[in-house]
């Protein structure tokens, strides 16, 4: 019974992902079809116009590449990988060196887990976090309670109440315009619960926060 619950309950995560996933890459390739029979049939269109055409399907091509890349990073996470010892305070301090201007403080310590995928969950959010937010962040690290894991905050208008629950659902975004995917938070979630914890927001304006948390 209990097998055949785990096979159903995997079956229908395969059916949803795989309705995701058609839905996602449906307008892309449709949009790329129509510029490519446009031009071929329209010998006489102006350069100008034809350039055009030609930079909307370079933006198409990169949304599928993105599309592409997050789902491969996705399957990794929920593949699990190779774990050992990490000492986050350290990964944290290496990895906001790509972030010049934010802060940290705090200790997390070591926990037992996949150096590269802890590394995703830090610049995912640290990402998000200056591109959405205000021009400054910082990263808060914990631990206690069996739990280590880091706070990144920003002081940015705050997240819409009404995406709140979707937040870390496959491929919901609210940056299309600008090539977002929607991946990157539900990667974070998925990273985050195969090494026994979770993430967490709350926001309001003026200030976001994303708390996650591994097993210590």
């Amino acid at each position: 019974d209990t097998m055949a619950r785990r096979l159903r309950a995997r079956l229908a995560y395969i059916t949803e992902f795989a309705g995701n996933v058609s839905h996602e890459f449906k307008t892309p390739v449709s949009a790329l079809r129509g510029t490519v029979e446009l031009l071929r049939d329209d010998d006489a269109m102006p350069p100008a116009q034809r350039a055009r055409f030609l930079d909307n399907a370079l933006v198409d091509l990169d949304r599928l590449s993105n599309l592409v890349g997050g789902l491969l990073r996705l399957a990794g996470a929920e593949e699990g990988g190779k774990r050992e010892d990490v000492d986050l305070d350290a990964l944290i301090s290496e990895g906001l060196r790509r972030f010049p201007g934010v802060r940290s403080s705090g200790e997390a310590g070591a926990v037992h887990g996949v150096r590269e995928q802890l590394d995703a969950v830090l610049l995912n959010l640290v990402g998000n976090a200056l591109r959405h937010g205000g021009p400054t962040g910082s990263v808060e690290r914990f631990r206690g309670e069996g739990r280590a894991g880091f706070v990144v905050v920003d002081d940015g208008p705050g997240i819409d109440p009404a995406h709140l629950a979707q937040l870390f659902d496959r491929f919901f975004t609210t940056d299309r315009a600008r090539g977002g995917t929607g991946l990157g938070l539900a990667l974070v979630k998925t990273i985050a619960e195969g090494h026994g914890g979770g993430v967490e927001v709350g926001s309001r304006p003026g200030e976001t926060r994303f708390r996650v948390w591994v097993a210590a």
